[in-house]
């Protein structure tokens, strides 16, 4: 092949490749006039190739370009790349970059040029770099420091901010993860080297962690530490991992201050309910571990709502502090005192190896509670009621042994307060009775499960049934027959007591309007009130628009009060029973006797009728003491105007005798038990019938 055929060889393999490619390029002459284009250059630039020829590489420069770079390239040997803006034929402009070199070709020295748009690198490189820039400064609206680790040369850059933040000058320490971690409090380093680990080793989706880190002046503060890997190497192994540091030192205060709260009482700052179960339930878990024992005491101080009442609650709060720190004196450092609310505080003794180690504990609490307290000056007298329950000997976890602590609680306080009492199974039956009592007793009324009996009132002069004490009776589909014993206490604390008293009312009030109507218009009723009635303020209305609706007079109602409505002393107690009589209904007082200063009430409250208790008629007829003093009150009711009647007659012979007493009213199963209202109708239609003169 001749020297000819070469050449043009080689210009067909220079067309093919340059014509395929996908940069621009182009032959120019040393005067800078085009003499070659390939396909992509022509497109680039927005001319035809034919165009092309006709102009020069100057031609295509944005205005106001520097022209130098083509002298350059063309007097030299060396490729020459240069960034330069080239305007197309529509007149946009956009960033290329040029790489010239001289070359011969056709025999020739030309100037060969590659052209690429870098319009998307450049793009590229502003955004990251105003990406960088809003980093830099959100990092600094933040005022968080900057950490960016090089894992390959383990160096670790630190913003100035990183320093200043924990009290250090710029450059205070080494850029180096050893001396970092040299910061990190002891016990969290464990942590926040198990974090970064996990994250780098793909096991976490996050790098997060809180810690605390030494500041200048040896305190600690409270750091948040995020980061993110953003380089990897070729098999992809971390390479470069930034993140930020946070103070979160005042959000952690405000967290610690929010958790105390949530686990401790304000008051005593004794553990409160939620912390002292949570103890009880490690305790027993512990215990169960150990083959140990734990002793629960549920302790309820006696009487303080009368102190409440009487010296008012700030007095009240300064003796629950008192009570607590005598409670604090009397446990073992291994101990929890706890406080569940109001009056009520549980003692959690762990590590028991028999029962007998509470003793001397429970014992040194007690007597805690026999010495004076001083409030203010004054020395207040106060008691405790103790329940003990044993872990696992009474309980298989922390919850029951919690109600059977509570159970023996009530125990003591039933066996006369100031002591303490062991839980037994008798009293976990109670307490399961209860509850299954306040369970049932919600909705019964809408369930229609309550009715009214009738024990019928006799004059003991006569003979003749001058009126009746309506009862209210239970009966529950799941509980049977309830007695009034067991569910008017529950009544009383749930709240239903209010809307049962009204029931009774309205019902008592239309049955007596209907024996008015059919036998006597003198028939009296006579209806018991509790103490929580007492605290409702329509009480009166109540009273006032049903005696309105049923028609019966107010002379002919008769409302029962017990002594525990009148111990609290309440102003607005006394209000009612005047706002009562004013309606001219009828007052008494029940179970006369049983009570502390019954006779300080009859002279204090405007009572018209007494009701001695069955508890002295029972022994009426064999103990002198009890006939006494029955006849001591009838005498004494009669001076003071008092009608008398005596509960629980179930003898001729008791009858009699309280008829020679001056007893003006008897009731009790001589009589008639507690019936139903057509059953009492029956019964004073035969009494009318006996009335009668006979022909």
């Amino acid at each position: 092949m001749d020297a000819q055929q070469l050449i043009e060889q080689s210009e067909d393999i220079f067309k093919v490749l340059t014509e395929e490619s996908t940069q621009g390029i182009s032959v120019a002459d040393l005067d800078g006039n085009y003499i070659y284009v390939n396909p992509a250059f022509c497109q680039m630039m927005g001319y035809s190739e034919q165009e092309l020829l006709q102009l020069t590489v100057f031609n295509m420069k944005a205005p106001k370009q520097d022209h130098s770079s083509f002298d350059k390239t063309k007097n030299s040997k060396e490729k020459q790349a240069v960034q330069v803006n080239l305007q197309r034929k529509d007149g946009s402009i956009f960033p290329s970059e040029v790489i010239g070199k001289k070359i011969n070709y056709k025999g020739e020295l030309c100037v060969l040029g590659t052209v690429q748009d870098i319009s998307d690198r450049i793009a590229t490189h502003q955004a990251l770099a105003e990406s960088e820039y809003r980093y830099h400064s959100a990092m600094q609206v933040a005022n968080d420091g900057i950490w960016d680790w090089n894992i390959k040369t383990g160096v670790v850059r630190f913003d100035e901010r990183y320093f200043t933040m924990a009290g250090y000058e710029k450059d205070g320490f080494a850029y180096t993860l050893v001396e970092w971690q040299k910061r990190v409090h002891p016990d969290d380093l464990h942590i926040t080297n198990k974090a970064m680990q996990q994250y780098l080793d793909g096991k976490a989706n996050s790098y997060d962690v809180e810690f605390r880190f030494l500041r200048k002046d040896q305190s600690y503060m409270w750091i948040r530490s995020r980061g993110k890997v953003i380089e990897r190497d070729e098999d992809n192994q971390p390479k470069r991992f930034i993140g930020t540091h946070s103070d979160i030192s005042v959000q952690k205060q405000h967290e610690e201050k929010i958790l105390h709260q949530a686990h401790f009482d304000s008051l005593t700052y004794l553990p409160n309910r939620f912390l002292s179960l949570d103890r009880l339930k490690h305790s027993c878990q512990e215990a169960n571990r150990k083959n140990e024992l734990v002793a629960l005491l549920f302790l309820d101080l006696d009487d303080f709502k009368k102190i409440n009442d009487t010296l008012g609650h700030e007095t009240g709060d300064l003796l629950l502090i008192e009570a607590a720190n005598r409670l604090r004196s009397v446990v073992r450092s291994v101990d929890t005192v706890g406080r569940l609310g109001g009056d009520e505080f549980v003692i959690i003794l762990g590590s028991l190896s028999n029962v007998e180690e509470a003793h001397p504990i429970i014992e040194n609490l007690l007597n805690q509670f026999r010495e004076m307290f001083i409030i203010r000056g004054r020395e207040l007298m106060l008691t405790a009621s103790v329940g003990v329950a044993v872990f696992p000997n009474d309980a298989s976890d922390a919850s029951e042994l919690l109600r059977n602590a509570d159970s023996a609680m009530y125990d003591a306080k039933a066996c006369g307060r100031n002591t303490f009492s062991y839980y037994t199974a008798q009293m976990n039956q109670c307490a399961q009775r209860r509850l299954a009592i306040e369970e049932q007793i919600h909705g019964a009324l809408n369930r229609q499960e309550f009715s009214i009996c009738y024990q019928a009132k006799t004059d003991l002069t006569s003979g003749e049934i001058m009126g009746a004490e309506a009862l209210l009776r239970w009966h529950n589909p799941v509980l049977g027959n309830v007695p009034p014993d067991e569910f008017i206490s529950v009544a009383e604390q749930t709240g239903n007591i209010i809307q049962l008293g009204q029931f009774v009312l309205k019902q008592a009030l239309s049955q007596t309007a209907r024996w008015h109507k059919q036998f006597n218009a003198d028939f009296q009723i006579a209806i018991n009130l509790s103490p929580r009635q007492f605290r409702d303020p329509m009480l009166v209305n109540f009273i006032e628009d049903s005696l309105k609706a049923t028609g019966v007079a107010a002379d002919k109602l008769e409302l029962e009060i017990t002594e525990g409505v009148l111990l609290s002393g309440h102003n607005y107690v006394e209000a009612m029973l005047t706002n009562i009589t004013n309606l001219g209904v009828q007052l008494a007082m029940d179970d006369f006797g049983t009570g502390y200063s019954s006779l300080s009430y009859l002279r204090s409250y405007p009572f018209d009728v007494l009701k001695i208790d069955r508890s002295f008629i029972n022994e009426i007829t064999n103990s002198d003491k009890d006939k006494a003093l029955i006849n001591a009150v009838v005498s004494m009711s009669h001076a003071l105007n008092l009608r008398v009647v005596a509960e629980g007659i179930e003898t001729d012979e008791q009858c009699n005798y309280l008829r020679k007493l001056g007893c003006d009213y008897g009731q009790g199963y001589l009589f008639s038990k507690p019936i139903t209202a057509d059953a009492m109708s029956s019964l004073l239609e035969q009494s009318m019938q006996l009335a009668q003169p006979k022909n």
